[in-house]
């Protein structure tokens, strides 16, 4: 499949991003995001959304998860997926990235025939478990999860498997794999590493006669768990990828805290360090708070100024491309995977059998710039 045709079922990689999902009971591979506290008493659904009115009848050929599996298994491709239910559990739809997310796949699942449904866990893992029950009482075929917390999802998925649901789990590899069918992965090291390259060659291009450690660099990061602190480890190999590269200051933040606080943690940083010339951070939030904090100082050459961050939100992707007219700073962004929609819709019908590994779909790390973001992202 061509890039531009990937492009088109895309408008995020996985996501990653936004959140990760801290917990010791699976591996941290892919999304990053905070957890919320578990509520004590049985939460609400919210925000599930029945795309079409009418269901379609249990003897018109649906497939159990082990039918499904069965096809993983031996590689079968292109499963007719008209009618079947699918419902996303979303980690928190009060996020610009995950309601553009959910977006793709409802326009994506409905163009291919599916009944699509979204339920907000917002945060919290029992909120979440709620979401996955009753996507079972609604008799989903396909339940994809991106998990709050690894450690309390893994009974609510399994039973949704037993009851005959195909499960998704889209960035954290629970150790038990009785919980899932297949797992969207991506390695969170590598997703900041990718950043700190691209900044690296942003800065050797645009300074090319700098001398070693005389472009500063500042990092925007976050420790909230794991799969952040990967990340963020990947960022700070920018002074390996270019000896021109020093890094001079550093702010952590909480997915919390959001883009007002990448803004106001970089007008600290370029109020410290005159001679800033780029920020890294660690996710959408804070490359769009950076991005605005620098835009906003009429004391900076914007030409010699870049900001970096990972995923690809339409918010993102738009700042990109006004970097090249000189109308916005964030050079570049990192994109995860070839787009949640396509990917989860060609595991679920068996078209990509043959990349899932022991129960994982491992995705790649693409950089995304004003010189590439045309050919992923058409207009």
């Amino acid at each position: 499949m061509t890039k531009k045709i990937v492009a088109v079922l895309l408008a995020f990689g996985l996501t990653f991003s936004l959140m990760a999902c801290g917990s010791s009971a699976g591996t941290q591979t892919g999304a990053s995001g905070g957890t919320g506290e578990a509520q004590e008493e049985p939460a609400e659904e919210t925000d599930v959304q029945e795309v079409q009115d009418e269901a379609q009848p249990e003897s018109e050929g649906q497939e159990t998860a082990g039918d499904v599996a069965e096809a993983v298994e031996d590689g079968a491709q292109g499963a007719d997926l008209t009618g079947k239910k699918v419902g996303f559990s979303a980690l928190m739809m009060s996020s610009e990235f995950f309601t553009d997310m959910s977006n793709q796949m409802e326009a994506y699942f409905t163009e291919h025939g599916m009944e699509y449904s979204v339920a907000d866990a917002n945060g919290n893992a029992q909120t979440q478990i709620q979401t996955v029950e009753n996507f079972v009482s609604m008799g989903m075929d396909y339940i994809i999860c991106f998990v709050v917390d690894a450690s309390s999802i893994s009974d609510s998925l399994i039973k949704a498997r037993e009851g005959g649901a195909f499960i998704i789990v889209i960035g954290t590899v629970l150790d038990n794999k009785d919980a899932y069918d297949v797992c969207i992965s991506i390695s969170q090291n590598e997703s900041g590493i990718t950043e700190a390259k691209m900044a690296a060659e942003w800065i050797d291009a645009t300074f090319p006669d700098a001398e070693d450690g005389s472009i500063e660099v500042g990092l925007l990061t976050n420790s909230e768990n794991e799969d952040a602190v990967a990340r963020c480890d990947g960022l700070r190999e920018i002074v390996n990828f270019t000896s021109k590269a020093v890094i001079v200051e550093e702010h952590e933040t909480t997915q919390a805290e959001g883009a007002a606080a990448g803004q106001t943690y970089a007008e600290m940083m370029l109020m410290n360090n005159p001679d800033l010339k780029v920020i890294l951070t660690y996710g959408t939030d804070q490359g769009q708070g950076a991005n605005e904090a620098v835009m906003k100082d009429s004391s900076i050459n914007s030409e010699e100024f870049a900001v970096f961050t990972v995923d690809t939100a339409e918010f993102i992707r738009n700042k990109v491309k006004e970097s090249a007219n000189g109308t916005s700073v964030l050079r570049g962004t990192v994109m995860l995977g070839e787009g949640t929609p396509m990917t989860c819709y060609n595991l679920m019908d068996g078209t990509w059998s043959g990349r899932v590994k022991d129960k994982v779909y491992s995705e790649e790390c693409i950089m995304i710039t004003p010189e590439t973001i045309s050919e992923y992202f058409p207009e």
